[in-house]
């Protein structure tokens, strides 16, 4: 599984989810740091928009320079995101005001065109960003990019890691843990076509404030995943936790990259798009395709793998699972919603609600938020009892997630960025 030296399973885990979501990157109600905002949980205790937003409250729609689905990042007063010209690859990083909706800066690069799944872009990947610096990724079969720029768009460093392959596109999206910058770099190595060699899968950590290689880890390359890391600490070691097709759920040792877990067989046999939830004592993730077959695997958070539960009915292929106190909430892509019993996986409530999805949901309050791909927002209560809040009809193609802080909410479409205000 791993490729480097691995230590003993018999490792003290000690669950510390909820500090790691306010201890790195600088997170507060005031910033979304990365992809589903403070440690990727997807969660905003304290927000004051009132939802459904009434047309009144929709601050601005920004025109976009081009199009993509990765999701908008946000510090302080300033929102950053990434968009892609599905014509001829050229990556843009767009700097929006979002107290006065307006866009305050582009700063484009040129790309190669190359193949995409029919639902992915040339901009699928959320920036990371700190109080000084916004850093962003894309891939192409001739180099994976990453550079960081100041909140002004002067730009900082710049790396190139070498060829991507992938017959998805790039989908990932970096992190901020401590000094450095953390990017996991999944390719294909299977179903390829003749005479194309196989990518080269790893986690690559950089110091942020350089750009230098810190660390990297190679893992087992089979089927590109695009589960963004989560955090957490492991006897007494700062932890990045992940999950892929290749090498099952892993954990590494923040500051050297060192497994922290012995390799068992992976647990995965399809595709891993979702990013990995880590709830109470449990690892959850998804495994799919297009064509079906989602499951959802809980395993104990000790490094065993050993399953607890899976669910593979109305499990999300794309969506990532979110949790609020002892609930699991999943949004499938064929639009039914779920609200399980975290420990045991039991079923509160199912309900369709309808449209095809590619978002992840988020929790505002007590608030659950999922959006189909036509732009259809539906608000439901996180709790044990099915209740529909309400929704909005934004009437443009949506497939990002929403970033939030205590009194902004920002949408993606394909053309615009919403800016929502209580």
């Amino acid at each position: 599984m791993f490729l480097s030296r691995s230590l003993s399973t018999s490792v003290l885990f000690v669950s510390l989810s909820s500090v790691f979501a306010t201890l790195y990157a600088d997170d507060s109600m005031n910033n979304w740091t990365r992809f589903r905002g403070a440690n990727g949980l997807g969660v905003l205790e304290d927000c004051s928009v009132s939802l459904p937003w009434k047309p009144e409250q929709v601050l601005g729609q920004i025109d976009l320079p081009a199009f993509g689905n990765g999701s908008p990042v946000i510090w302080g007063s300033t929102a950053f995101l990434l968009c892609g010209d599905q014509s001829n690859a050229d990556r843009y990083l767009v700097a929006v005001d979002i107290e006065k909706p307006r866009k305050l800066w582009e700063k484009k690069y040129a790309s190669s065109v190359h193949k995409l799944h029919v639902l992915s872009s040339f901009a699928s990947s959320t920036p990371c960003v700190d109080a000084k610096q916004v850093y962003c990724a894309w891939g192409s079969p001739e180099s994976l990019t990453i550079k960081a720029f100041t909140h002004d768009g002067q730009e900082v460093w710049s790396r190139d890691l070498g060829r991507y392959e992938t017959q998805h596109g790039f989908g990932t999206s970096p992190i901020i843990v401590g000094d450095l910058v953390v990017l996991f770099n999944s390719q294909d190595a299977e179903e390829l076509p003749a005479g194309v060699e196989p990518g080269t899968e790893s986690m690559i950590a950089l110091d942020r404030s350089t750009g230098a290689t810190v660390w990297e880890t190679p893992l087992k390359a089979t089927r590109v995943c695009y589960g963004v890391p989560c955090v957490t600490t492991i006897n007494d070691k700062e932890a990045i936790l992940c999950s892929s097709t290749g090498s099952g759920f892993f954990a590494l040792d923040a500051k050297t990259g060192t497994p922290l877990w012995s390799p068992v067989p992976s647990i995965f046999e399809k595709r891993v798009c979702s990013s990995l939830l880590h709830t109470g004592s449990l690892l959850i993730s998804t495994e799919g395709s297009g064509g079906g077959g989602n499951i959802l695997f809980a395993v104990k958070d000790d490094g065993s793998q050993e399953e607890v539960y899976r669910i593979s009915k109305a499990a999300p292929y794309v969506p990532t699972p979110i949790a609020k106190r002892d609930m699991i909430f999943l949004w499938a892509d064929n639009g039914v919603v779920s609200c399980l019993d975290a420990k045991t996986g039991s079923t509160h409530w199912s309900e369709r609600i309808g449209g095809d999805v590619s978002s992840s949901p988020v929790i505002l309050g007590d608030s659950l938020i999922g959006i189909s791909r036509l732009g259809v927002v539906t608000i439901l209560a996180a709790d044990k009892t099915f209740q529909k809040l309400g929704e909005v009809a934004m009437e443009q193609t949506v497939r990002s997630t929403p970033a939030a802080t205590k009194d902004r909410i920002l949408i993606r479409s394909d053309e615009q960025l919403w800016v929502i205000a209580p």
